[in-house]
């Protein structure tokens, strides 16, 4: 079991995992946990170590690789937008090397040097979550709502339109509001309970016509047994 913490500048959140199942989010935020605040740009998973951090479950070798060719394949989509002041668009990839060797078993990741900060020497709006919760969530949509209601963890209050929310979930346009109440809010307000209570969602229509317009959240965290304030008892028999 591990208890690795996964920390990263908010920026990520913006990032839509495009086409990544539960699983391959999994290993891809064991990654980053692992990488966080290495002094190296490349870093070395043992496949037993990454299948032990991201809870993977299956035992074969080749299945494995291809699953860790998968989301390499993804990550390589993975862009980091950004505009400046001048109308000048940047995009760049957040890890540029992906070595896996089945023979002996490791993968070899490099990050991008130009986004090293989007993992390392964070001091400030920061994402932080546990990866061992966020591994025991089944649902990919669960996932990344998670992760965004980290983001807001201090103010217990999130609100996003409908057309965004479709956009950092990944959810095919395809689904009306119907699909997205049964395939999508169900199973976020089903797992997300656990971590967090109260835990509400409310749909807020449009000021006009029928349609849901935005989303908002309202949530506290539950807090652990290990964290929370412990109280000296006075023992009245002593006196």
């Amino acid at each position: 079991m591990n208890d690795l913490t996964v920390k990263y500048k908010n920026e990520l959140n913006t990032i839509p995992l495009k086409k990544f199942n539960s699983v391959e989010m999994n290993l891809f935020f064991a990654i980053c946990a692992k990488m966080k605040n290495q002094s190296q740009s490349k870093v070395r998973f043992s496949f037993d170590s990454l299948k032990e951090l991201s809870e993977y479950k299956p035992t074969a070798i080749k299945r494995f690789v291809k699953d860790l060719e998968n989301i390499y394949d993804k990550m390589l989509h993975l862009t980091y937008r950004e505009a400046d002041n001048y109308g000048t668009i940047y995009k760049f990839v957040l890890f540029t090397g992906f070595q896996i060797n089945p023979i002996h078993q490791f993968v070899e990741i490099s990050i991008n040097p130009e986004l090293d900060y989007i993992l390392n020497n964070l001091s400030n709006e920061f994402t932080q979550f546990e990866l061992l919760e966020f591994t025991e969530l089944n649902s990919s949509y669960s996932k990344s709502m998670y992760r965004l209601l980290k983001q807001f963890k201090t103010t217990g209050y999130y609100t996003v339109k409908i057309s965004e929310f479709r956009e950092l979930l990944d959810i095919p346009d395809s689904y009306k509001m119907s699909d997205i109440d049964k395939k999508v809010l169900r199973p976020i307000q089903k797992e997300l309970s656990q971590y967090f209570e109260p835990f509400e969602i409310t749909k807020i229509k449009a000021k006009k016509g029928n349609r849901i317009d935005r989303l908002e959240f309202r949530f506290r965290e539950k807090l652990h047994d290990d964290v929370l304030p412990k109280v000296t008892l006075h023992n009245w028999l002593k006196e």
